[in-house]
């Protein structure tokens, strides 16, 4: 028994021995790191940053971003609709994780000629993602940010908000003039390796950051829209709802709510706050929105409003549950973006992730317009062409997803467009003021699961109003940015009780540098 307990021991070491040496090359191609620039292309690289922050976007969109704005409100749960916000480790984490395969592509593609492509396109990616980082938190880790494996240093300075924006325009403008010559990309599920859709990106993108800069940067943000604006060609913008950055998803990665289960996707339902403001507006984007209550047997859609329901934001936990009797008479958010295990009609490909829309430039556009910031065109024109470009949009994904009744819908009002234009409510008449919030509400309408960029420009502009509910916490204040995630302060101390010296308590009230409107 021990002579055979031996020559089964010995016998189990030899083909241990034998597989080590099988698996040595396996091992190895293992253990190597796929996002290293010697080992992962810059096409390799690419669609992965797309698709990992277009998701982090997406629940932005559809989570805090929606709530803040009152987009949407929380049926059950409702910390986060009532302004009990813990500090958060996205966008902080999922942006930086990014924007180590961002500096990966810059990298490997910064000195080839024939690369130039992804070089500007690396630039763009950057920029987008730390204008997310900048936007939610403030002053953040950016000359210094994602460089440790290079440097050694692993606790990077937090630059400050004005530093990193400095930046952002500075490397936008650079991706334009670069991709004026650079050949096509492949590995892009964004634009299909079409580098002229990419500066229009890059040009539309600098649009957004330079108005967010209007009132704190005054002459030299609103000379480069100027600029911008006044050289098509130079610095081509949006002119379509085909040049919008919007992930396109398909059956292998779906929508990101369509796999989400029933019981998560019910958390959120139709804002009574937009549900109100549509109806006033007889907007018929609303049945986009929103679904009928369950109680009235309809389906996804039905022609009569009175069954599209909006539940109050900031509501207790027990009040949101028995608001109206419950979540049979409060309206799901629309068929568009329903979970497959919602609804058997529910579409994996139909609802894109809108990094930035068409409307979004149009808006911007009538906004500069009628402050005087840019002499070009006709603000009811760009303010207009908003309107129509967003009711079309819908339109064109909802056609996707097979809802001829909610198609046929906007197409009616798509056909009678000027009865909508012309009402009381959308009519560009009224004093500067008055126009102006105009424009910032169907601005407001249009950024509709838009990440939390409708937060972002009511910081600024203070309109529409939003009223806090009968439980808001936080003093009924409305949130104006992230709390700093808690690992900054155990792995970074140092950097981030500067980067609270410099703008302020790490508080989900201090303002950001570019927030400045006494309208919030």
């Amino acid at each position: 028994m021990k002579h055979s307990y031996k020559f089964l021991r010995n016998l189990l070491s030899l083909v241990m021995v034998v597989s080590i040496a099988g698996c040595k090359d396996d091992f190895t191609e293992i253990n190597t790191n796929p996002n290293d620039p010697t080992s992962a292309t810059p096409e390799l690289l690419v669609p992965g940053v797309i698709r990992s922050i277009a998701n982090d976007w997406a629940d932005y969109g559809w989570g805090t971003g929606a709530l803040v704005m009152q987009h949407s409100a929380r049926y059950q749960f409702t910390d986060d609709d009532r302004y009990i916000w813990d500090p958060s480790g996205d966008p902080y984490s999922t942006g930086y994780d990014a924007l180590r395969d961002v500096n990966n592509i810059l990298e490997a593609s910064q000195d080839s000629e024939l690369m130039a492509g992804y070089y500007g396109v690396g630039l763009i990616l950057k920029s987008w993602i730390m204008s997310i980082i900048t936007d939610a938190y403030g002053d953040a880790p950016y000359s210094e940010a994602t460089l440790g494996q290079i440097t050694g240093n692993f606790t990077p300075v937090f630059d400050s908000q004005s530093d990193i924006y400095t930046g952002i325009l500075a490397d936008l403008e650079n991706a334009n003039d670069i991709l004026a010559n650079a050949s096509n990309i492949d590995g892009d599920i964004l634009y299909g390796g079409d580098v002229s859709l990419w500066r229009k990106f890059a040009n539309s993108l600098r649009l957004r950051l330079l108005m967010r800069l209007t009132d704190v940067s005054n002459s030299s943000s609103i000379a480069a829209i100027q600029t911008i604006v006044s050289n098509p060609t130079q610095y081509p913008i949006f002119e379509s709802n085909e040049d919008m950055a919007a992930v396109t998803w398909n059956t292998g990665n779906p929508q990101p709510k369509y796999e989400t289960r029933s019981g998560s996707f019910d958390e959120l339902r139709l804002s009574q706050t937009l549900e109100t403001r549509l109806k006033a507006l007889n907007d018929t984007r609303l049945v986009v929105f929103a679904q009928p209550i369950s109680n009235a047997n309809e389906g996804w859609y039905s022609d009569n409003w009175d069954y599209y329901v909006g539940e109050p934001n900031g509501l207790s936990d027990e009040d949101a549950l028995a608001y109206n009797g419950g979540s049979n008479n409060i309206s799901r958010i629309g068929i568009l973006f329903a979970c497959d295990a919602c609804d058997d009609d529910a579409s994996a490909t139909a609802a894109q992730t809108i990094i930035m829309s068409y409307s979004e430039v149009q808006f911007i556009l009538a906004e500069a317009r009628q402050r005087d910031f840019i002499s070009t065109g006709d603000v009811e024109t760009y303010y207009e062409t908003g309107i129509k470009a967003s009711f079309e949009y819908y339109k064109s994904r909802i056609e996707v997803g097979g809802w001829s009744q909610i198609s046929d819908l906007l197409d009616g009002t798509l056909s009678d467009m000027d009865t909508y234009l012309t009402q009381g409510g959308v009519a560009l008449t009224g004093t500067s003021d008055e126009i102006l919030n105009k424009i910032y509400l169907q601005k407001w309408i249009s950024l509709y699961n838009t990440g939390f960029e409708a937060w972002s420009d009511w910081r600024r502009t203070g309109q529409p109003e939003v009223v806090p509910g009968p439980a808001a916490s936080n003093n009924s204040q409305v949130p104006v940015r992230f709390l700093y995630p808690s690992s900054v302060k155990s792995t970074n101390n140092a950097n981030y009780q500067s980067a609270v010296q410099n703008q302020g308590a790490d508080d989900i009230n201090t303002r950001l540098w570019w927030d400045v409107s006494s309208n919030n």
